[in-house]
C-alpha cells in the first residue's frame, strides 16, 4: 500500500512506485528475482512463489554490441524450467542458471553456446559476464555484480572472445586497483614518443593476437595470415624500441 500527498507531486511518486514494480514486461515471481539481483534480499517475499533457497546457482549477464533497448534473449535457447531470464534496467538482461553439476567450463561453454545462439538466429553480437556460484538467495546479488564487473573488465580490456568469467580475470581486476595516474605514469616510461611511432595498428593486432594465443609463434602466424619469421621481425622491432621481449 502506498500512502502519498494528493498533490502532483504524490500523483508522480505513485506513476513512479507503479512503472518500476508493475511492468508488463515482467511478472510478480520475476520481479522477485530482481529484487534478489540488486540486493534487497531481505524484504522480498520468496515463500509466495516457493523460490527455494539453498540450490547452488549462478548469475550470467547478457549485453548486446548495439541496440540495448530491443535486445531480448531468444527462447530457443537452452533452459530448464527452474533457470530465469531477468531484464533489467540499462538492457542487460541476467540469466539465474541453476547449477546442479555443471562445472565453471561447462558454464562458460553454455554462455558460448548462447551468444553464438543470438548471433546465428537473431542477428545479435552480444558478450556475456560470468559470476562464481551463489549457494544461497542472499548471495545471488553478489554473483550478478561479479558477472557485471566481469562484463566491463572483459570488453574494457579486448580480452579474447565475447564470455568473461570472473574467476579467470584475477590480473585485469588486480591492474584495475593501480590509480589512473600511476598507470599513465609507468606507460608514458614504456611508450615513449619514440615507440609510438612504430606502433601501427597491424604491429598492436600482431601484440594482441601473440598474447591470446599464449606466446605460439606458429599459432599466431597462422591466425594473422603471415610467415613466422615475419612475426619474429615484428616482435624483434618492437623489443628494439622498448627494451622489452614479448616472447617472454
Amino acid at each position: 500500500i502506498y500512502s502519498c500527498p494528493d498533490t502532483e507531486e504524490g500523483l508522480l511518486l505513485i506513476e513512479h512506485l507503479s512503472a518500476r514494480f508493475s511492468s508488463d514486461s515482467i511478472t510478480a515471481e520475476d520481479q522477485i528475482w530482481k529484487s534478489l539481483l540488486i540486493g534487497f534480499a531481505d524484504h522480498t517475499p520468496v515463500h509466495e512463489f516457493n523460490i527455494r533457497n539453498n540450490i547452488r546457482r549462478t548469475v550470467l549477464v547478457f549485453r548486446p554490441a548495439q541496440h540495448p533497448e530491443r535486445f531480448t534473449l531468444q527462447e530457443s535457447i537452452p533452459m530448464e524450467s527452474s533457470d530465469r531470464i531477468i531484464p533489467m534496467e540499462n538492457g542487460d538482461v541476467a540469466l539465474i542458471l541453476e547449477l546442479k553439476k555443471r562445472s565453471e567450463k561447462e558454464v562458460i561453454e553454455y554462455a558460448e553456446a548462447v551468444t553464438e545462439t543470438m548471433e546465428s538466429e537473431a542477428g545479435i553480437v552480444c558478450f556475456a559476464g560470468i559470476g562464481t556460484n551463489a549457494e544461497t538467495l542472499d548471495s545471488l546479488s553478489v554473483s550478478y555484480t561479479e558477472a557485471v564487473n566481469a562484463l566491463q573488465t572483459g570488453m574494457r580490456h579486448h580480452l579474447k572472445g565475447r564470455v568473461f568469467s570472473y574467476n579467470r580475470q584475477t590480473l585485469e581486476r588486480l591492474s584495475d586497483l593501480i590509480p589512473d595516474d600511476r598507470a599513465f605514469a609507468f606507460w608514458q616510461k614504456i611508450i615513449t614518443p619514440e615507440v609510438q611511432k612504430i606502433l601501427s595498428d597491424d604491429l598492436l593486432v600482431t601484440i594482441r593476437t601473440f598474447f591470446q594465443n599464449d606466446l605460439n609463434l606458429s599459432t599466431t602466424a597462422r591466425q594473422l595470415f603471415i610467415h613466422r619469421n615475419t612475426l619474429i621481425y615484428r616482435l624483434d622491432k618492437v623489443r628494439r624500441a622498448t627494451g622489452l621481449d614479448l616472447k617472454k
